[in-house]
C-alpha cells in the first residue's frame, strides 16, 4: 500500500505551474540579468556567446538555452536568446 501526504499528489501540475510562474517573476523583477528570452545582442563575438551560455546555464541554473546566431557582412555576429528552460 502506498500512502501520500495529505494534499500531495505525484506529478502535481500545480507544482510545475508554480515553478514556471516563479521563473517569470524572477525574470520581470531581475533587472540585472542581461540574458533573457527575446534579448537581442548585436555585433557580438565568440567570447560573448560563450559568456552568455555560461551565465544562463550555470549562474542562472537553467537546463538549456536556445540561441540564434546570425553572421553579418562584416563578420560580426548577432545573437538572439530564443528560449531558456
Amino acid at each position: 500500500m502506498i500512502n501520500f501526504r495529505k494534499g500531495y499528489e505525484p506529478n502535481n501540475p500545480k507544482d510545475d505551474l508554480v515553478k514556471k510562474l516563479q521563473k517569470i517573476l524572477d525574470l520581470v523583477y531581475n533587472e540585472d540579468s542581461e540574458y533573457y528570452p527575446g534579448s537581442f545582442h548585436p555585433e557580438t563575438d565568440l567570447a560573448e556567446v560563450t559568456d552568455a551560455i555560461f551565465q544562463i546555464l550555470f549562474n542562472q541554473n537553467n537546463e538549456s538555452v536556445h540561441l540564434i546566431i546570425d553572421k553579418n557582412p562584416n563578420n560580426s555576429l548577432d545573437m538572439t536568446i530564443d528560449k531558456i528552460e
